[in-house]
């Protein structure tokens, strides 16, 4: 995929009417609000949208179990261990606050922004603006793209002071947004754009229980295609915060299960054996000189992103393959599997059995899509079991445990932020799943 031009600088300075203080920095409202700035309106909640996805990557990846808490800061131990709680920094926190990242305030701004200049576009015509088409098909998949990971990961949420909407809501407003994108991108001629708003939502639409239409839209991405997040190290904003979390500052470190992701498969002289091989796509390893935060010698280091400007995928031909695989399964399951095994050098998979296949296609989801946001979804779509089990001392693999018990949260709650703030909701309102 082509680089990207994006105009860093807009993080926030979009929403700076929102602001009782310009600082000199910042780009004025009034300065966007013309014809003339529209492509950088749709840059801006692009890089909105780029900072929020890397904090959902990291704080997200420790929820969902794929990364471990490796500092003393125990108000970050409540996403390891699965106890989050409303007034946790996920909800408050900008996108590069540090240790402590948010979630919730990143992606509601890269909505917003991105739903601003939806806006703006459609008040503003073709001869004013060129390549108007295009850039709302940008505009509208990022929105899309901001509200599934509100649906996937949050208990609910609010858009623009609305009252709590919760998951399937949420995936509603996201399937509208991109059904504008996809009709957008269509009229532009972007193939681009088109197959980055039809990966957004096939998965929507699965995450909604509409099979028919997720496999409709899956089939008509091609196997190639790959969007991706783009970073740099110009700026903390820019940053890929995954490396940043683990491979910069040992902030985490790989959980548990993905220190050793093994493809386990029958033997191919004797089937009553079982062989196994490490999946390259979950690529680790144990650095013994680094010292965690927490004091524990030795880091599980993930091999995935290599430098702090490294790409994180947003949409791709393997998870509109493998979406088709979930519903077709059968023998076109197996066969995009082993499509999937040909690319990274894995042995084939082989198997008749409904269930055999469904658990490979959860695996194969777990590899591909390895700390890029799409794993916490996956835990409350597949209802898969909870490691360490609900009970067990925090932390699983520590000599000197941190304290308190792991919980079963596998969505972040309503944060205290929006409930206390927003007056369509009430302040007592219930904000768990």
């Amino acid at each position: 995929m082509k680089p990207r031009l994006l105009w860093l600088f807009l993080g926030f300075a979009l929403a700076c009417e929102l602001l009782d203080v310009q600082a000199p920095s910042r780009v004025p409202a009034s300065v966007l609000d013309n014809p003339g700035q529209a492509e950088l309106l749709v840059n801006g909640a692009q890089a909105d949208f780029e900072c929020a996805l890397a904090s959902y990557a990291a704080v997200g990846g420790m929820l969902a179990g794929e990364l471990e808490d490796a500092t003393l800061s125990a108000g970050r131990w409540d996403y390891d261990r699965r106890t989050v709680q409303p007034g946790d920094a996920y909800g408050p926190n900008q996108c590069n606050d540090g240790s402590f990242l948010g979630v919730y305030t990143p992606l509601s701004i890269a909505r917003y922004q991105a739903d601003n200049a939806m806006r703006h576009l459609a008040a503003w015509t073709d001869q004013q603006v060129a390549n108007r088409h295009l850039l709302t098909a940008k505009a509208s998949a990022y929105a899309g793209y901001s509200l599934v990971l509100l649906g996937e990961g949050f208990c609910s949420a609010a858009i623009d002071l609305s009252p709590q909407l919760v998951g399937d809501q949420l995936l509603d407003s996201a399937e509208t947004r991109f059904s504008t994108a996809i009709a957008e991108a269509t009229t532009a001629g972007s193939a681009e754009i088109l197959n980055l708003a039809l990966v957004g939502r096939a998965r929507t639409r699965l995450d909604l229980g509409d099979s028919a239409g997720a496999l409709g839209d899956a089939q008509l991405v091609p196997a190639s295609f790959e969007y991706d997040a783009t970073y740099s190290a110009t700026s903390s904003r820019r940053e890929n915060y995954v490396y940043q979390q683990v491979n910069k500052s040992p902030f985490n470190t790989i959980a548990v299960p993905y220190r050793q992701f093994l493809y386990v498969f029958a033997d191919t002289i004797d089937p009553s054996k079982l062989d196994s091989v490490p999946d390259p796509r979950v690529a680790v390893r144990f650095d013994s000189a680094t010292r965690m935060f927490d004091n524990r010698p030795g880091q599980w280091v993930q091999l995935k992103y290599q430098s702090i400007g490294a790409p994180i995928p947003m949409a791709t031909g393997a998870e509109a393959q493998l979406i088709v695989a979930e519903i077709v399964g059968g023998q076109t399951a197996v066969d995009i599997i082993n499509a999937l095994h040909a690319g990274v050098g894995l042995p084939q998979f082989r198997s008749a059995n409904p269930d055999s296949i469904k658990q490979q296609i959860i695996r194969e989801r777990q590899a591909v899509f390895f700390l890029d946001g799409h794993h916490l979804g996956d835990m409350n779509r597949f209802k898969l079991p909870l490691f360490p089990a609900s009970g067990t001392p925090y932390p699983v693999d520590a000599t000197n445990p941190k304290g308190g018990f792991y919980g079963s949260a596998t969505r972040f709650p309503l944060p205290d932020k929006e409930r206390f703030n927003n007056p369509n909701i009430a302040s007592d309102v219930n904000p768990g799943c």
